[in-house]
């Protein structure tokens, strides 16, 4: 299941499919770490470095060892990383400031 690029929602699991499946909860869709790895841009072998990490929530498939990631730790991984992101962006601009007011 690939996510849209525009709005992150997987093609088969629209509003409507969701409704029609008793309320299953957009986040609470499942996608195995190459879709989480897609979804986010990085690698599949470093969103499993993560996972093993703990830094993005994973469970273990019953009766098995593949792993899939609920949609909403996905875009909360997300969020953290864009904040740390902006966060280092600002902490550069002032000193990039500092420098050119020497």
């Amino acid at each position: 299941m690939a996510l849209d690029r525009d709005g992150g929602i997987p093609p088969r699991l629209r509003p409507a499919d969701v409704a029609r499946r008793g309320g299953l909860g957009l986040l609470d869709v499942v996608l195995p770490p190459a879709e989480a790895a897609e979804h986010l841009g990085l690698s599949r072998p470093f969103i499993t470095r993560l996972l093993d990490a703990g830094d993005i929530l994973s469970m273990t498939l019953p009766g098995s060892r593949h792993r899939v990631v609920r949609l909403a730790d996905v875009l909360v991984f997300q969020q953290r990383r864009e904040r740390r992101r902006r966060g280092r962006r600002q902490v550069a601009d002032v000193s990039d400031d500092l420098e050119t007011a020497m």
